[in-house]
């Protein structure tokens, strides 16, 4: 895990680097530039469908621009650890292995639209006002880790969805808590060494659904800090 950090240190300073370079050449309103963290936890072979077992952490850094009180887009990225031990649910593998465990690390980057339910804004400019909304998340996303199989780095696309809160504190902080789950298009995300490898589709099923690839989920509470002042839309 140390290597795979030391080898994404400079991607991730890139990453943090163009989100505020973004936001300050961009002279417009609702910016806003923040740090997020929690944690994480993984769904597939090793774990069906039991949420936070064995979490593990992340931390990160977005970007968001405010279209209005309602809409707001968003790119993030994020270094996350996650891991599985089929013993924790007595699982039997067809292959007459007694279990499989892993630890993963990744780093996580999304682009997403976010909507909420309520009007949030400052309350003099804005029709709505509501300081603090729910709202609900979609997107697209891009997994790059250590890969077993190419002896190298794997980069894999995933589908973000989830929901979150966030409160106005005032004109320039945000206060929110996240909680997405990404689905990834494969089934081994979890395979990290030669004793894994049986994580990979281990019932040999040739097609494969919705539930049968893995998934990894991240629940992280997050401040932002806007760059400008706010905007005043006419709604």
């Amino acid at each position: 895990m140390k290597t795979f950090l030391t080898r994404h240190k400079a991607i991730a300073f890139v990453i943090v680097f163009l989100f505020v370079h973004v936001a300050a050449t961009h002279a417009s309103y609702n910016h806003e530039i923040g740090l997020t963290g929690g944690t994480a936890f993984y769904l597939g072979d090793a774990n069906h469908a039991t949420p936070f077992n064995r979490p593990g952490w992340s931390a990160g850094a977005f970007y968001r621009y405010n279209i209005d009180t309602r809409w707001a887009v968003k790119v993030s990225a994020r270094y996350a650890y996650v891991q599985g031990d089929s013993r924790d649910f007595g699982y039997v593998f067809p292959n007459g292995q007694s279990y499989a465990a892993f630890e993963r690390g990744f780093v996580d980057a999304t682009a997403t639209v976010e909507f909420n339910f309520l009007d949030i804004g400052e309350s003099k400019y804005y029709k709505g006002r509501y300081k603090a909304t729910p709202y609900i998340l979609l997107g697209i996303g891009l997994t790059t880790y250590t890969d077993m199989y190419a002896n190298g780095n794997a980069y894999k696309c995933n589908i973000p969805f989830g929901i979150g809160g966030k409160w106005r504190i005032d004109k320039r902080w945000t206060l929110g808590i996240e909680w997405t789950i990404h689905k990834l298009f494969i089934d081994s995300f979890d395979v990290t060494n030669a004793n894994n490898k049986v994580l990979d589709n281990p019932y040999q099923v040739e097609n494969v659904g919705f539930f049968d690839t893995d998934f990894y989920s991240v629940a992280n509470l997050y401040i932002s800090f806007n760059l400008f002042d706010t905007n005043k839309y006419c709604r």
